[in-house]
């Protein structure tokens, strides 16, 4: 056997973890999704391992399987599979990758697209809407959520190094995970709900009826204080649900769907029927 039966140098899992918070999704295809950048990450620390290139590569074979999680999260299993890479236990490293990318996977993904990204940008768009200099932060808020989670990455590698295969039962099992993604699915989608009302209060639809009679003058008929008396805000509500239509139900991207949008704002303002002014 070629192990060199070391322990690994500080400088080398500082390189590894560096590698995997930067490259993990450098080579992200269809087949394998992130095997490559993961592989890549464990150059240095199987060259400490193993002194001979044939087990380097047949070692590093292992981690061309497929493999996918969230990035972030993803620095945990990295942590603990160096770690049991240490102590030359190949086949539990394989499976700690297996086991954990799903469930981390999807807690990584459901804090970030479910409660923090959309928290930070609703907080963007109200200070856009807002008056000078407010909105001058709102671009660089949104950079925020991307900030944490890159940041986060290498507390989480040391956190996965120092608990190596005891990872699994510090989480506590599949259930614990189902009950936090579940918790933050909750938070996010409170959050979200309670900013709408804040936002339908910032944006006015402004919509009026004009009869096209020729030749006899006809008072505007404002159709938006009309449904304001049935229920405050229903025409924004109402967009809101269509946009919800149009991305859940017939699957369209959100560039569709802001271009059908556009369209018909288009078409309905050109024709003189509708006007929607939106104003701050």
């Amino acid at each position: 056997m070629a192990q060199t039966n070391q322990k690994l140098s500080r400088e080398t899992l500082k390189k590894a973890a560096f590698r995997h918070n930067w490259t993990l999704q450098w080579c992200w295809n269809y087949e394998r999704m992130q095997a490559s950048g993961f592989a890549y990450s464990m150059i240095p620390i199987l060259n400490e391992l193993y002194s001979s290139e044939e087990e380097v590569c047949e070692n590093l074979e292992r981690h061309m399987q497929f493999y996918n999680s969230h990035p972030g999260t993803s620095a945990i299993i990295f942590g603990a599979s160096a770690a049991l890479e240490e102590g030359y236990q190949k086949d539990m490293s394989n499976s700690i990758k297996t086991a954990l990318m799903g469930p981390l996977g999807g807690i990584g993904d459901t804090l970030q697209f479910s409660l923090v990204q959309p928290f930070a940008y609703l907080i963007s768009a109200a200070l856009a809407a807002g008056p000078f200099p407010g909105n001058l932060f709102s671009i660089p808020l949104l950079l925020i959520p991307f900030v944490l989670f890159f940041w986060a990455r290498w507390p989480f590698f040391w956190w996965g190094y120092k608990q190596s295969s005891k990872i699994i039962e510090k989480v506590g099992g599949q259930n614990k995970f189902n009950l936090l993604r579940n918790a933050a699915q909750i938070m996010g989608l409170t959050v979200i709900g309670g900013f709408i009302p804040a936002m339908l209060k910032i944006i006015k639809f402004d919509v009026s009826w004009m009869p096209l009679v020729e030749g006899e003058k006809v008072d505007a008929f404002n159709l938006q204080n009309l449904l304001d008396s049935l229920l405050p805000h229903l025409l924004p509500i109402a967009l809101v649900v269509f946009c919800y239509w149009m991305l859940k139900t017939c699957r369209l991207t959100p560039v569709r769907a802001i271009l059908i949008l556009a369209v018909i704002t288009f078409l309905l303002g050109i024709s003189g029927v509708l006007t929607i002014p939106i104003v701050s």
